[in-house]
């Protein structure tokens, strides 16, 4: 069982659990026995202090605290967003996501308060600075004399805002996915959905492709599926879609066959 260190959240000394309430930040320390705590102490700590101008072993111990499995959502591991805003916090708001357009069915309000990692965004760059990211702040929806960047409604920078994150972004240059398993994957563009095809084989994949795309990039989806059309079965959607989507859209919906 890993144990854990404080630190600040100033970034210095670096931190792998941050406590959501308090703000303070620890790092993992030695193993602990027990399975069902997590031992952590104060990252600040010195261990080695100077006593006659040499470094001698420092008699006093460090603060110690437990993550117990009661507590564990009070606690961020770092690189990763809140698990869980406090019920004191602010969560997202529910009227704005209940008003957007085509929100019809029932919004699961304990959803508003917690992270998920099983929905993906494939695209081109993940810096909100970058021209790719601009966009997604530049369109959005207004309600109420409300206007929401469409960003904030992906939660795509949770750590600005210190918010819950409702989905990850993964740059369509990622040599691997990290470990990171996802239900289903939007793919912004042609590279983005043959990065998510190789990123994600095992997940639902949502590929949104532009026409007027480089025909280099549409050379390579048709090449791609040309390959692995043989493992999938299209499914018939006009019955049930045609009245939905917007003039000029085409919809091609394949099934992966069993095995």
């Amino acid at each position: 069982m890993a144990a854990l260190r404080r630190g600040d959240s100033t970034g210095l000394p670096s931190w792998d659990v941050r406590n959501v309430v308090e703000n303070t930040c620890w790092r993992f320390a030695s193993d602990n026995e027990s399975p069902d705590e997590i031992v952590i102490e104060d990252s600040t700590h010195q261990r080695l202090i100077k006593r006659g101008g040499k470094l001698t072993p420092n008699p006093n111990g460090p603060c110690r605290r437990y993550i117990r499995r009661e507590s564990a959502l009070g606690w961020q591991l770092h690189n990763l967003p809140l698990p869980q805003i406090s019920p004191s916090g602010s969560a997202l708001e529910l009227s704005i996501y209940s008003a957007l357009p085509g929100c019809n069915g029932p919004i699961i309000e304990d959803n508003l308060r917690r992270s998920y990692d099983g929905l993906v965004l494939v695209g081109q760059g993940a810096a909100r600075d970058t021209t790719y990211m601009q966009k997604f702040y530049a369109a959005g929806f207004a309600s109420d004399n409300c206007q929401v960047p469409l960003g904030e409604l992906l939660t795509l920078h949770s750590k600005e805002r210190k918010y819950i994150r409702r989905l990850v972004f993964f740059n369509e240059r990622a040599p691997d996915n990290s470990g990171h398993e996802a239900w289903l994957v939007v793919a912004d563009g042609l590279p983005a959905l043959l990065s998510a095809e190789r990123l994600f084989p095992a997940s639902d994949i949502i590929g949104v492709c532009n026409r007027d795309a480089a025909i280099e990039a549409i050379d390579q989806l048709r090449d791609r599926m040309n390959e692995i059309i043989r493992y999938y079965t299209d499914i018939y959607t006009d019955n049930c879609l045609s009245s939905v989507l917007p003039e000029g859209m085409l919809l091609r919906v394949l099934q992966r066959k069993a095995t």
